[in-house]
């Protein structure tokens, strides 16, 4: 079998439908089963919008959604929309004070749907679920073993750590939670749901310093072997504090 980097590929099997490469996103909306134990009309009704938005929005084109209860299966055969859509889900979330985590793997997805009934088997999926269950903070881990282009990491340095996709924050490759709009104010909602779940105090401290880390800008927030062949390369240049310091030319 021949996988593509960043498209659709598949192989036949004999006597199974068609099984394609995919990425595969798996996501929990941390919170959610609180909220419709405790308050179900609301939660409904944030949940009902959630929807519309996952089954109509611009970020979540060229995508399959499924949703039950708190869990969120996203497919694409492109890396980019998969990312758009994960995006899409933190930036609907953090504006209800939820959360996500979840997990983005590829490889082999099948499904058959029969009338209001859906069949999936997935090795992709299996695996993004079991990495979403080892994640202990509120984040969308990428799997290691999914080749990230460089253009990504770049994007960085072109765009600002607020519009990338993709950030790297202790040992993990993540999607961005933030963005133009949702920077200050996310930090903020993670500084209140500390103060209303105390008990989950160390997952809304490690957004906090996630956000602490993209504000700064002073952590390039890319994986290390990423910065040393951007250095080797020119792309990256080391400058000492003086030269930081110096006016423009």
């Amino acid at each position: 079998m021949t996988e593509e980097k960043d498209g659709p590929a598949s192989i036949q099997e004999e006597g199974h439908e068609e099984v394609s490469v995919q990425y595969v996103a798996y996501c929990d909306i941390l919170g959610f089963s609180n909220r419709i134990l405790t308050d179900f009309d609301n939660t409904l009704k944030t949940y009902r919008e959630f929807g519309k938005l996952v089954c109509g929005g611009e970020t979540f084109k060229e995508v399959k959604t499924t949703m039950y209860s708190d869990a969120i299966l996203i497919t694409a055969t492109s890396l980019v929309r998969l990312l758009q859509a994960a995006q899409g889900l933190w930036f609907f979330a953090l504006a209800h004070n939820f959360m996500i985590r979840g997990a983005i793997a590829k490889g082999r997805y099948w499904e058959q749907r029969m009338g209001n009934d859906l069949l999936v088997a997935s090795d992709a999926l299996v695996r993004a679920v079991k990495l979403e269950k080892s994640v202990g903070v509120p984040a969308i881990v990428i799997a290691d073993d999914i080749e990230i282009p460089d253009a990504y990491w770049l994007a960085r340095f072109q765009h600002g750590p607020y519009v990338t996709a993709l950030l790297h924050f202790r040992d993990r490759n993540i999607v961005n939670p933030f963005n133009l709009m949702w920077g200050v104010s996310a930090a903020t909602r993670a500084s209140i749901l500390v103060s209303e779940n105390p008990q989950h105090k160390d997952k809304y401290l490690w957004f906090i310093a996630l956000h602490d880390a993209v504000a700064s800008g002073q952590e390039l927030l890319i994986p290390p072997d990423v910065i040393k062949r951007f250095m080797e390369q020119g792309i990256l240049k080391f400058r000492t504090s003086d030269e930081q310091n110096e006016p423009p030319a």
